[in-house]
């Protein structure tokens, strides 16, 4: 069966495919797109036995969106917008953190992220560009309720945790002042005592 390329490649090159992604407002032009989310549950092995299957729970990891799809030769531009996005940095020089536009990121909660490893760009015989990247959760909503649950548990802690005073200074202020008061008097009759060992000596 013959396949007529020069015709598929003329109907990718004339048409604009419809707007799957958007970064901050920012379409991603892409033809033959496909997005495949991932959540990633992750347990760390408590058995300390290869026969056992025990496992604590460590909470889900952020949330991804991998994207591939196809950029006509042609359609040169549209790679070159797609790289300024997978390259640009803040005003303070760090990665650009992008609100996400997607049917499945909006199905999976995620509403934050960044790119995350390798933006691939493959050529493909006459017809363009394949591309695929990944972009990775930030914000989630789960990264920032164990963020209010770690500060509830030092706040916990820090309420309950003991004043560090001095037994002295946990003492009341008249019970301090006798105190003195006895000492001052138990060193004058030391004072005294000896100077009447002193005297009785020479008496």
């Amino acid at each position: 069966m013959l396949i007529d390329t020069s015709r598929n490649i003329t109907f990718l090159n004339e048409r604009t495919p419809s707007i799957q992604l958007a970064l901050n407002g920012q379409g991603v032009l892409l033809h033959n797109f496909l997005a495949t989310a991932k959540i990633k549950r992750e347990a760390k092995d408590m058995s300390g036995q290869a026969s056992s299957t025990k496992n604590s729970d460590k909470g889900i990891k952020a949330k991804t969106l991998t994207i591939s799809g196809l950029i006509p030769f042609r359609n040169k531009k549209w790679l070159l917008d797609l790289v300024n996005l997978a390259e640009a940095v803040d005003k303070k020089g760090e990665q650009v953190i992008y609100r996400i536009s997607n049917i499945s990121a909006e199905a999976i909660n995620m509403r934050k992220g960044v790119f995350s490893g390798d933006l691939n760009i493959t050529e493909q015989s006459v017809q363009g560009w394949n591309i695929s990247f990944t972009l990775k959760e930030v914000d989630s909503v789960s990264e920032k309720k164990a963020k209010r649950i770690k500060k509830a548990k030092v706040k916990t802690q820090t309420e309950k945790a003991p004043a560090t005073k001095t037994q002295q200074e946990q003492k009341p202020a008249e019970q301090r002042k006798e105190e003195v008061k006895e000492e001052k008097q138990q060193e004058d009759n030391s004072n005294t005592k000896a100077l009447d060992d002193f005297l009785g000596k020479w008496g």
